[in-house]
């Protein structure tokens, strides 16, 4: 039996969305990059080793894939929310720890500091991300307050032209090897409202006060997970991101945007769950023929097929209401909602067409199994996704 990553296999694989030639070529050339940077040995290698992808990171960073979400008065490309799509859909079908980094670490924070910074943020920050010489981490979560995010308790008070943040976070992403931890407190404890009194603050997670411990987790495992301990820490003043008091409504955009890229991150890895279980199907003979010509088999690898088809089209009519102008909240969360559910779907059915073999470390399949459940929960919960949608149709409360 051959392993599934022939040059022909790759040929006989899905072809994304595009609407123009140049997101086309966008999208060849991080596979290009991604054959040399993060190969699929190599991919498994980060996976065992739990090893930051460090070296594809300074590669697309070389390669200007850093800027793309930033504009270009700041060294940036300007890419559109099409653009990052593309992006995000090409690297994940290579390494999903890899798009995540890229996403969480780059495009994540150049979206907060370019939305919600002052003049001196964003001369500070947004160069260095566009050369890919910062990495952002984002702070939300705490062990109580999850999918009621704005049940937080970290406090920040002021006291002498500081902030001082005491609290705790949780599952905070990249957290180990950020510059920067884009965190939200609770700035004034008695806001009537709980959605009140919130605040974005530039954390420095070298600063006195500040203990992060990596998580240790089922998938993703190349990223850190991280819980951030908080003991009186001092933020200076001026590193008030956005509005005192109004971090909450400043949130909602990004939350957004997360929910559509997650879709799209979602969609570039069932794509490849899918080459990979093709190509097993085809090489793999049971009872004289190959498995895939058996219709209980052919009918996983349609069904896959058609899940991903609806996902890249979701994700895509999302990201162009985006760039139209449209908030597209409701279509981001219909993207989010059914493509991770469909890359969840595919690593199940994936793992079972390959038998035996699907429950090794030997085939990546068994990496999109562990790694696939997170994007059911990172962002949004699939649930909130459906609560959401379901007040848009005038449901729930």
């Amino acid at each position: 039996m051959r392993r599934a990553d022939t040059t022909a296999d790759r040929a006989a694989a899905y072809r994304f969305h595009f609407d123009t030639d140049e997101q086309r070529r966008m999208a060849e050339a991080l596979d290009d990059l991604c054959a040399r940077h993060a190969p699929r040995e190599r991919v498994a290698e980060w996976d065992a080793d739990e090893r930051y992808p460090a070296e594809a990171m300074e590669a697309l960073a070389g390669a200007g894939w850093a800027g793309l979400a930033i504009a270009r008065e700041y060294g940036g490309s300007g890419g559109s929310m099409t653009d990052l799509v593309c992006a995000h859909r090409a690297l994940a079908r290579h390494s999903l720890a890899l798009a995540q980094a890229y996403y969480s670490l780059w495009v994540l924070g150049a979206d907060a500091i370019a939305r919600l910074g002052d003049d001196a943020q964003r001369a500070e920050w947004l160069p260095r991300l566009a050369r890919g010489e910062a990495r952002i981490a984002f702070a939300l979560t705490e062990p109580g307050s999850g999918s009621d995010a704005a049940a937080l308790r970290t406090t920040a008070r002021c006291s002498d032209g500081h902030f001082v943040v005491d609290g705790q976070k949780v599952f905070i992403t990249g957290a180990a090897v950020a510059d920067v931890i884009v965190t939200l407190a609770r700035t004034d404890p008695d806001a009537g409202d709980r959605h009140a009194g919130l605040s974005l603050l530039l954390l420095d997670p070298s600063a006195p006060g500040v203990t992060v411990r990596p998580l240790s987790k089922l998938g993703l495992k190349a990223l850190d997970l991280c819980e951030v301990f908080l003991d009186g820490v001092e933020v200076p003043e001026p590193n008030l991101l956005g509005p005192l008091d109004g971090g909450w409504a400043a949130l909602q955009p990004g939350l957004s945007a997360e929910r559509l890229l997650l879709a799209a991150i979602s969609v570039g890895a069932a794509a490849e769950v899918i080459e990979l279980a093709c190509a097993h199907a085809r090489g793999r003979e049971a009872f004289g023929r190959p498995i895939g010509d058996h219709q209980l088999v052919l009918d996983k690898l349609v069904e896959m097929r058609l899940a991903l088809e609806a996902g890249d089209l979701l994700t895509w009519r999302a990201a162009a209401g985006v760039d139209a102008g449209d908030a597209a909240e409701i279509d981001a969360s219909l993207a989010k909602l059914h493509a991770t559910r469909a890359y969840v779907t595919a690593t199940r059915e994936g793992a079972q067409i390959f038998g035996g073999y699907g429950f090794t470390n030997e085939y990546p399949i068994s990496r999109h199994y562990r790694d696939a459940k997170y994007l059911e929960i990172g962002g949004g919960t699939s649930e909130i996704q459906k609560l959401i949608i379901g007040r848009a149709m005038g449901l729930g409360r």
